[in-house]
């Protein structure tokens, strides 16, 4: 296992910053994000870059949204427009909508749009040009359903009732299931080892073989390795080895379609477009490397020989993908390389059931962020701590109203109170840390880098230390407590809080974002307007507003 990045005690100068490069799995452009998308990988990892930063090294991350996923083409031809505009029309929204609750990255592409589609057309096909060099890449005819969906004139790649139009029952658990994997189990399946098999949009009429790549890793065990490597948890670890007992060390790389980035070779017996569970989804990552290396003027951060830490996240419906399909391809071939660390998280429910955009069951991200007068980071703050690590977890819309408002009013009360208390200090005074608040942030900081450690993530620990040091301050301080606990405030809040954190430490005369390194610094400087936590409280009629229709019960 590749060591993470050194963690410097607070108030110590990172004497070896590292480059980090973060690339969480894109977002399928079929719908906007929701919170329970938000929640997951995307606010974990907002959290992940802002921790590295404040503790010194070097963060950049990428994402994109997914175009030629075929759940797009199923909804472009329910509402009869085109895949691409559909697909761009969404990632312009996803991209509002995770932006709406602070979480950004360095770049955020649609690949699949303009003069980008050629740029991942080319990154896509060096990786299976490299993947067949390798001799990784088996073709081998697998039996596919066709469906009575089309006519005589359907070109033959469309008649197959394949991705989001196929529907059967998982043949490892036996729950619903669709396209080539289970949400309930994690696993992955080819179409005819489904159950109870159907098309969601006609009849299966026959089974007919159709000649795929398909990748293949010889080396015993290889996979599992590179799992150990990559700190992932039992549990997840558990969904990759149950996949390999049953079907060995090899996935689906190609599918039959004339929507997607199409690789050519003389072995297929129809046009053949990269798998978005295997191939597609390691592209999506590389293509991030190379918009990154083209900005910075260095090389990929996936290029074989960077000595760049790189980090991946998603949910746990794409173990199989990202443990077999991402990982399996990186070890296939000599050119890219593997993500040092991936973390996986579970569902994020919704009152008890799964979000569901068509039942309207489901609260958009950025809805809510556009309620009047609340407080965004407080919002992240209450998603965090249900973060679905360990298990699924539920969002109750009452128990978040609960939530939010008690965060506010207790930080408000104290947060306010320590800004006037430095607002009303004489121009000339100098303020410095007291020590023994030092000791308390000191033991808080450490407390929450080991909530964020890159061996064992847990995002929905790290308010503990912010809560904690809530309760570190008397109701009439002397300044420089006051002053102190500001500072504090604003080094351990700004992974979750970055908005109020952030006017915090310009307006204590602190340029850029909240450095651990400067924690002890002092300064007589006060830039600006004295920054407020002024937010209302959240009601139900809020969260009602959110809505495409009622909350299911």
């Amino acid at each position: 296992m590749r060591r993470s990045p050194i963690i410097a005690p607070l108030s110590v100068a990172n004497a070896n910053p590292a480059d980090v490069y973060i690339s969480p799995v894109n977002l399928t452009a079929n719908g906007r994000a929701h919170l329970g998308h938000a929640a997951g990988p995307f606010l974990r990892m907002d959290v992940v870059q802002r921790h590295l930063k404040r503790a010194g090294h070097h963060v950049r991350s990428g994402l994109t949204t997914d175009g030629f996923e075929n759940h797009v083409l199923v909804r472009a031809a329910r509402e009869n427009i085109d895949p691409s505009d559909l697909a761009h029309g969404f990632h312009v929204e996803i991209a509002h909508d995770l932006a709406s609750l602070g979480i950004v990255f360095d770049h955020f592409d649609d690949p699949a749009y303009g003069k980008n589609l050629q740029r991942f057309s080319n990154v896509s096909n060096a990786l299976m040009e490299a993947l067949s060099a390798a001799g990784s890449l088996e073709f081998r005819a697998a039996r596919l359903p066709v469906d009575d969906a089309g006519s005589a004139l359907t070109p033959t790649e469309e008649r197959f009732c394949i991705g989001g139009w196929f529907g059967g029952t998982c043949p490892v658990c036996g729950a619903s299931a669709g396209s080539f994997f289970c949400e309930q189990c994690g696993d992955h399946f080819e179409p005819d080892e489904a159950r109870n098999p159907v098309s969601r949009r006609g009849r299966i009429v026959e089974w007919t073989d159709n000649i795929s790549a398909f990748l293949t890793i010889t080396r015993n065990d290889q996979l599992v390795r590179a799992w150990d490597d990559a700190a992932i948890e039992p549990g997840f670890v558990e969904i990759g080895r149950r996949y390999i007992a049953r079907k060995g060390q090899r996935m689906r790389l190609t599918v039959p379609g004339l929507h997607g980035v199409a690789w050519n070779s003389q072995q297929f017996n129809t046009r053949q477009i990269l798998f978005s569970y295997s191939s597609l989804l390691y592209a999506h990552s590389l293509y991030c490397g190379h918009k990154d290396a083209e900005a910075s003027g260095t090389p990929s951060a996936f290029a074989r020989n960077s000595d760049t830490f790189l980090i991946g996240a998603t949910g746990i419906d794409n173990t199989i993908p990202m443990l077999v399909g991402v990982t399996g391809c990186a070890l296939g071939q000599e050119s890219f390389r593997q993500f040092d660390r991936i973390f996986f998280n579970h569902f994020l429910l919704l009152n008890g059931s799964k979000f569901s955009t068509s039942r309207g069951h489901v609260i958009w991200a950025g809805e809510i962020a556009q309620v009047p007068d609340i407080s965004i980071d407080i919002l992240r703050v209450c998603l965090s701590e249900i973060c679905p690590e360990e298990a699924e977890t539920d969002l109750n819309p009452k128990q978040l109203i609960d939530r939010y408002n008690a965060i506010l009013d207790k930080i408000a009360v104290v947060f306010n109170r320590c800004t006037d208390i430095i607002n009303a200090m004489p121009s000339s005074a100098a303020c410095h840390v007291d020590d023994a608040m030092m000791l308390t942030l000191n033991r808080l900081y450490n407390q929450q880098c080991s909530a964020l450690s890159l061996d064992h993530l847990r995002v929905s620990h790290v308010s503990r230390s912010v809560t904690e040091w809530l309760d570190c301050v008397d109701s009439n301080p002397h300044y420089q407590n006051a002053y102190t606990w500001l500072m504090g405030f604003s080094i351990l809040g700004w992974p979750l809080m970055p908005r109020i954190t952030e006017a915090l430490w310009h307006w204590l005369g602190h340029e850029g974002h909240p450095i651990a390194a400067c924690a002890a610094r002092p300064s007589s400087v006060r830039s600006g307007r004295i920054p407020r936590i002024d937010g209302r409280s959240l009601t139900a009629a809020d969260i009602d507003g959110c809505l495409p229709g009622k909350v299911a019960p």
